[in-house]
C-alpha cells in the first residue's frame, strides 16, 4: 500500500510540475494533493484496528472528546449566551414594530442555528483545540514518539490521528448541540429583563420556521468541521523538523484550519439553501 501511496504521489507532483511549475498555484496543488493523500492514509488506517489496540485507541478518543468538548463549554456558554441573547432582543424588539412577527423564528434559525452556532463552535475548536493538536503532534515527533511506534509495526496514524479525528466529530458535533440550547434558551432569559415578549409565542415561531432541511444542515457542518480542523492540524504537526518549526506550523494549521472553516461554510450552506 505504502508503495502504491508513494507512486500515486509521484505521478501527481510530475503532473503538477511539467504544468504549473515555478507558480503559487502549483504549490498550492502540491500541498493539496498531499494533504488529501495523508487524510485518507489516516481514514484506511482504521482498517488495521484490533481488539489489541482499543484500549489505546478509544483513550485517546475520549481524552480528545474531553479537552476539545467539556472544556470548551465555559468559553462556548458566554459566547453563544452573548450572541443568542442580542439576536433575540433585536428580534423582539424591532421586529413586530413592522409587523414581522412571523419572521421572528426564521431569524433565529437563519442566524443561530444555519450560521453562527456551526461558525463560532468551529472557531473556538480551532482555535483552543486545533492549535493544541499541530503542537502535541509536532512535540511527538521531535521526542521520536512517532518513531518508536513504527518501529512497533504499529502504524501512528491509528493511534495518533484517527482517534483524534473521530474525537474531534463527536466533540464538535455535541458543542453545536449545546451552542443552540444555550443561545435559545439563556439568550431569551437575558433578553426578558429587557422585554415582555412570551417564551412560548418564541418558541412557537422557532418550531413553526425550522425544518428537518436546517438540522442536518447543522449536523452536516458539525461533521465536515470535526473531520477537517483534526486532519489539517494534524498534517501541520508533523511538518516541524526542529524546535524553531514548531511554532511556524502551529500558526499554519489555525489560519489554514479557519480558511477551511469559512471555506467550507460557504460551499455547503450554497448547497443545501441555494
Amino acid at each position: 500500500m505504502a508503495v502504491k501511496t508513494a507512486g500515486f504521489r509521484g505521478f501527481i507532483n510530475r503532473s503538477f510540475s511539467y504544468f504549473f511549475k515555478g507558480t503559487s498555484f502549483y504549490r498550492f496543488l502540491l500541498g493539496t494533493s498531499d494533504f488529501s493523500i495523508f487524510s485518507w492514509n489516516v481514514i484506511i488506517s482504521g482498517r488495521k484496528l484490533t481488539f489489541a489496540h482499543m484500549d489505546a485507541f478509544m483513550r485517546v478518543v475520549i481524552n480528545q472528546i474531553k479537552f476539545t468538548g467539556a472544556k470548551a463549554l465555559p468559553l462556548l456558554s458566554i459566547i453563544s449566551l452573548t450572541i443568542g441573547a442580542s439576536t433575540i432582543i433585536q428580534a423582539v424588539t424591532f421586529l413586530p414594530k413592522f409587523g414581522q412577527d412571523d419572521f421572528i423564528g426564521n431569524l433565529l434559525k437563519l442566524v443561530i442555528v444555519r450560521e453562527i452556532g456551526p461558525l463560532i463552535t468551529a472557531i473556538v475548536v480551532l482555535t483552543r483545540s486545533g492549535s493544541a493538536i499541530a503542537a502535541e503532534m509536532a512535540t511527538q515527533k521531535l521526542h521520536r514518539e512517532i518513531e518508536a511506534i513504527e518501529l512497533m509495526g504499529i502504524n501512528p496514524n491509528l493511534l495518533m490521528t484517527l482517534p483524534r479525528v473521530i474525537g474531534g466529530v463527536v466533540a464538535v458535533s455535541l458543542l453545536i448541540v449545546y451552542f443552540d440550547f444555550i443561545a435559545f434558551l439563556g439568550g431569551y432569559l437575558i433578553a426578558a429583563m429587557v422585554s415582555s415578549f412570551p417564551f412560548s409565542t418564541l418558541l412557537e415561531h422557532l418550531l413553526k420556521s425550522m425544518t428537518l432541511l436546517d438540522v442536518f444542515s447543522s449536523f452536516v457542518k458539525a461533521f465536515i468541521y470535526g473531520l477537517t480542523i483534526p486532519l489539517v492540524c494534524s498534517y501541520y504537526g508533523l511538518k516541524p523538523n526542529t524546535l524553531f518549526e514548531i511554532p511556524i506550523y502551529v500558526s499554519k494549521a489555525v489560519v489554514t484550519s479557519l480558511f477551511s472553516v469559512f471555506l467550507l461554510n460557504g460551499f455547503i450552506s450554497v448547497i443545501f439553501y441555494l
